[in-house]
């Protein structure tokens, strides 16, 4: 099938990607590539935060919340304080009772299972 529809055209948005998994990673990898948005990746929230702090022209960040060093949710926290514009969706595989309002106090847009 030909990738036409211009509306995951996202040229020139950049996503961060926050995943310690590589199985995950090559996920996104695939289900992102047609986009041609700039993909930028991030092993632990702490990572994550860095970036932000040093990249103003990050669009959306795709946030697990397992994940070692600092987890998701903190690092949500953070970085909504350094720029609250940030879309973060939050995505995580293991639902744990009150995680999912956990992350909207922490500032997610967004929460996904996957």
């Amino acid at each position: 099938m030909e990738f036409s529809d211009t509306t995951y055209f996202w040229s020139g948005k950049t996503i961060l990607i926050v995943e310690d998994n590589e199985t995950s990673n090559i996920y996104f990898e695939a289900a992102l590539r047609k986009t041609q948005a700039n993909l930028i990746w991030a092993k632990n929230g702490l990572d994550a935060v860095e970036i932000v702090k040093k990249n103003n022209k990050i669009d959306l960040i795709l946030m697990d919340i397992n994940m070692p060093k600092l987890d998701g949710i903190e690092a949500t926290r953070i970085i909504k304080t350094i720029n609250s514009e940030i879309i973060i969706v939050v995505q995580t595989a293991f639902i744990l009772s009150g995680e999912e309002r956990l992350c909207q106090e922490a500032g997610c847009d967004e929460f996904i299972t996957k």
